[in-house]
């Protein structure tokens, strides 16, 4: 590995590492229900807040419903929530009732102006009623002056009460009048009920929630899954929270039920004696009177704390039924899961089932056409079509499973059709190129060819691309280069290609032989031409067969596969060229088996020219 890599996968580390840190630093802000009602009680105020937390679940949880039954389930609850707050906010009212807030200075002085502003609003309303009666008994021209005396009364009772309202929320600003606080809330409250009565569930949005899908793909099941799960975590954590309210009302109610035994138990005890009061003399008020009075006191009391505890009760049994309700509901929501995680290893069995299937068809295949000698390359054409289509649709059909069936099929063909066609364009001729290739003409591997200029022995041929081995070096072109090379299938459509390899694999070779001026042309000619037929005499015949049988037969002749001479003259002698018939794959050999027998020839000293007479000198010459 690399210093670069190493850099990268550390960094990755790190990175993994942060966002695990963050995720768990911040898991607190995942309950944002808890927060919010955290704020809100701020916002208003600890001492008058009042718990509005089940309603808020329920109609959060509302929108969540997508079946008929899960509807059902969120009607139910929104009704038990919308109860248990109403019961908050009675117990409130009365807890601010029998509660009220301490007196401070700035209570005190909004106190006094809110009575201030009450007594002027009150003789406003009385100088308006006195005015409206004299406007009755008025002569017609005083009436005008009545009229405008009205007026402005009115007006001053406008500016009244704005300043008393202003002061009451003053008031309740500064905490000093908590049952007008309360109330605000409520009256919020009760605008909401109207929405909480108005309750439909969407239709539209649930039929197109993913919880409905039908598709059998492993995305939507999955989708599904996960958001089942979702709503799951939110029931779970409403449920807790429903019975979390009711454990504390029940510890408050077993307070309070403590309280008002032990009250009794006292009350019994220091119960005061008839007949000692009624010794004592003097005005004032009787003694048995003061012990019917405290008795009476006692009485009230203990009716108002029974009411509570009765109270407290009923605030219990609704929390319990909500959280019946939530519990009831994520069961629902769990079966539907277990359902989905069905249908997952459903899909998944045929998944696997057509990877089997593949397997099984691909080998099926290649045992089918495994009989068929290398000669019958027409079906080991279609044997490699066969398999390329089987493994295609096995993927296609994985796709489908996975992803499901496109809704508009035809239509999203075309348009991915026409897409890959402008994009793809050049891929695309390269995958029909395959289809000429492993056609009755093409190639297969194992052929020598020539591509684009290039020779070599055919590595592979692709859907895509087609390898070949290269052959030739700078001082011979059939030996191997050690070189793979890659070309585009599209040269099969586009462009041209020669095959070495097909049939009987037949080349004309030439090979040439340089006679100096001591040998004798007309005999060496004739001997390299008899070595060479005598070479090559089988392969002619082959070669004419096979040409005779693929020629035309009106009165065209065939070709000859017979040797050919062609003598050149040079400055030292002459080059003596010869053209012959041979295989492909033994082109080297036959090459070296003719050389071989020509430098012989050559070697044997049989071939020489005779020597020339000197001429001889004129007698007598000077």
């Amino acid at each position: 590995m690399t210093n670069r890599e190493k850099k990268v996968l550390g960094g990755l580390i790190a990175l993994v590492l942060i966002a695990l840190g963050a995720a768990v630093l911040t898991r607190d802000l995942s309950n944002y229900r808890e927060r919010l009602h955290k704020l809100r009680s701020a916002s208003h105020g600890s001492a008058a807040s009042v718990d509005t937390r089940p309603l808020d679940s329920a109609q959060q949880l509302a929108a969540l419903a997508v079946t008929s039954t899960e509807q059902e389930y969120a009607q139910e609850a929104l009704r038990l929530a919308d109860h248990s707050v109403d019961l908050a906010f009675a117990a409130a009212m009365r807890e601010a009732t029998e509660n009220p807030a301490p007196v401070t200075p700035e209570t005190q002085r909004l106190s006094a102006k809110i009575e201030a502003a009450q007594a002027a609003v009150a003789a406003d309303q009385n100088r308006i009623t006195q005015f409206q009666r004299a406007l009755t008994l008025a002569s017609p021209a005083a009436k005008v002056a009545v009229s405008q005396l009205i007026g402005i009364a009115q007006a001053q009772l406008s500016l009244d009460q704005d300043d008393l309202s202003d002061a009451s929320q003053a008031l309740i600003r500064a905490g000093g009048n908590k049952q007008g606080r309360i109330q605000q809330l409520l009256d919020q409250h009760k605008a909401a009920e109207a929405s909480i009565a108005s309750y439909h569930p969407n239709a539209a949005a649930s039929s197109s929630s993913i919880e409905r899908t039908h598709s059998d793909s492993i995305l939507a099941e999955t989708r599904a899954w996960a958001s089942l799960h979702s709503k799951e975590t939110q029931l779970r954590q409403a449920r807790e929270e429903a019975l979390a309210r009711a454990e504390q009302l029940s510890a408050a109610r077993a307070q309070l039920q403590q309280e008002v035994d032990e009250e009794q138990a006292a009350k019994k005890i220091l119960h005061p004696r008839p007949a000692e009061g009624s010794a004592a003399g003097g005005a004032g008020t009787a003694p048995g009177e003061t012990g019917a009075s405290s008795s009476l006191d006692f009485l009230r009391h203990i009716t108002e704390d029974r009411s509570v505890l009765a109270e407290f009760g009923s605030r219990i049994r609704t929390e319990q039924q909500l959280a019946s309700v939530y519990g009831t509901w994520m069961t629902f929501v769990g079966a539907r899961q277990q359902a989905f995680v069905h249908q997952f290893f459903r899909s998944l069995f045929w998944i696997l089932l057509i990877v089997l299937a593949s397997v099984v068809a691909n080998s099926w295949v290649q045992r089918l056409f495994a009989g068929f000698a290398a000669e019958h390359r027409q079906m080991h054409s279609i044997r490699t079509l066969i398999l390329f289509t089987v493994q295609a649709l096995s993927l296609l059909l994985v796709l489908f499973v996975i992803f499901g069936m496109p809704g508009n099929l035809p239509t999203v063909i075309a348009l991915v059709t026409a897409g890959l066609t402008v994009a793809l364009g050049n891929f695309i001729i390269g995958f029909l190129g395959w289809f000429v290739l492993m056609g009755k003409d093409g190639i297969r591997p194992g052929d020598r060819v020539e591509i684009n200029g290039v020779s070599g022995e055919v590595v592979s041929v692709g859907p895509l691309h087609t390898v070949l081995l290269e052959t030739g070096n700078w001082t011979d072109p059939g030996h191997p280069t050690g070189r793979k090379v890659s070309f585009g299938n599209s040269f099969a459509i586009t462009d041209h290609f020669f095959n070495f390899s097909t049939s009987g694999q037949w080349l004309w070779d030439e090979i040439e032989v340089q006679i100096p001026e001591t040998i004798n042309l007309q005999a060496a000619a004739e001997a390299i031409q008899q070595i060479v037929t005598r070479e090559t005499a089988e392969n002619v015949r082959l070669a004419e067969q096979e040409w005779s049988r693929s020629a035309p037969s009106r009165g065209v002749p065939s070709p000859s596969g017979a040797p050919s001479l062609s003598i050149r003259p040079t400055g030292t002698g002459v080059n003596v060229a010869v053209r012959f018939i041979t295989r492909a794959p033994e082109r080297y050999e036959v090459r070296a088996r003719l050389n071989r027998a020509i430098v012989e020839l050559l070697h044997q000293g049989k071939l020489s020219q005779p020597a020339a007479s000197s001429p001889k000198s004129a007698p007598g010459s000077a």
